[in-house]
């Protein structure tokens, strides 16, 4: 099966819109960070650290961006119109391996280490498949063939002993992934919240397996990345912005309350689900050994060409 690799020429293009609209500026204060975040739950640690003051006791004044992806952020984050961006560990990996110099901050989104979970569920119609085998040459739809969900969904079926040569792959996003379900169209799909939740509400589905719980709990997801030069450039307020993030995280992981109405504020998400989807669990530290599990995973089937040194990428906030 050929790999399809996004290429750096692909993220600039992608981005150039993006990067437009950013007006370029003059060298800032160390204080001041440009924050790059995903408009979903995974940037909860970074938003409620700027709703309880956690960045302003620290001396740090964020000023918040959203994109929807972070292969958009990497090369806005490389251009330096960004400081740092949330970025999942799949995109910022290969990042690297193609020229990124990134330091790995703060922790952001983990996988629990039992499912159910708010990262990816493997959606069927119920009666339709009792087993991943049942699966084998039908169509399952992804949101993207070599994404992040892509990779931990073909590490599933490969536990089972079923090769990605044996699957339909077909590419749908996410928010449009449930009515071709529904409708018979394709057979299964790989479905994240909110939809999945929407989805679940109907009656007529069931969750064969969540791909990430299986393949690889406690995973480290995403992070806060930055340059490494603007890291040794400006170390205090990298060591400030984590700190506070982490803080951050701890409150939505303890107060989950608070968590879901800062959710639906943030993510705008439908309030009649605001205590019906799954929050993210946070992490706590960037978890280096999970990272390198990703790399692992990712050299299995294809995504990276070469090993990377993963340790000397967190960085120590001591």
């Amino acid at each position: 099966m050929d790999v399809r690799r996004r290429t750096w020429a692909g993220w600039m293009a992608a981005a150039g819109l993006a990067i437009a609209g950013l007006a370029s500026a003059p060298a800032l204060a160390q204080t001041k960070i440009r924050l790059i975040a995903l408009p979903f739950s995974e940037s909860l640690g970074a938003v409620i650290a700027m709703k309880e003051g956690y960045f302003k006791e620290a001396g740090l004044e964020i000023e918040m961006t959203k994109m929807p992806g972070a292969a958009m952020m990497v090369p806005v984050l490389q251009s330096g119109r960004a400081d740092i961006i949330l970025s999942n560990t799949v995109t910022t990996l290969q990042a690297i391996e193609q020229g990124l110099d990134a330091t790995l901050l703060a922790p952001s989104a983990v996988v629990r280490a039992k499912a159910p979970d708010s990262t990816t569920a493997l959606m069927v119609r119920k009666g339709t498949a009792r087993s991943l085998k049942d699966l084998v040459g039908k169509r399952i739809a992804i949101n993207v063939i070599n994404s992040t969900a892509w990779l931990y969904m073909v590490g599933m079926f490969d536990k089972h002993g079923i090769s990605r040569d044996q699957l339909r792959f077909v590419e749908i996003p996410f928010p449009q992934m449930n009515d071709p379900l529904l409708n018979g169209q394709i057979d299964a799909i790989g479905q994240v919240e909110p939809f999945k939740t929407v989805l679940l509400g109907t009656g007529k589905v069931e969750a064969l397996g969540y791909s990430y719980v299986e393949v690889q709990p406690n995973a480290d997801i995403t992070q806060y990345i930055a340059l490494t030069s603007w890291v040794k450039e400006h170390r205090d307020a990298a060591v400030k912005f984590a700190r506070a993030v982490i803080r951050g995280s701890k409150l939505a992981n303890s107060n989950e309350a608070a968590t879901r109405q800062i959710n639906v504020e943030f993510t705008r998400l439908n309030p009649t689900l605001k205590d019906k989807v799954q929050i993210p669990r946070f992490g706590t530290e960037v978890n280096g050994e999970e990272v390198r599990k990703t790399m692992e995973l990712m050299l299995k089937f294809g995504l990276l060409k070469k090993p990377i040194d993963v340790s000397s990428r967190v960085m120590k906030l001591d």
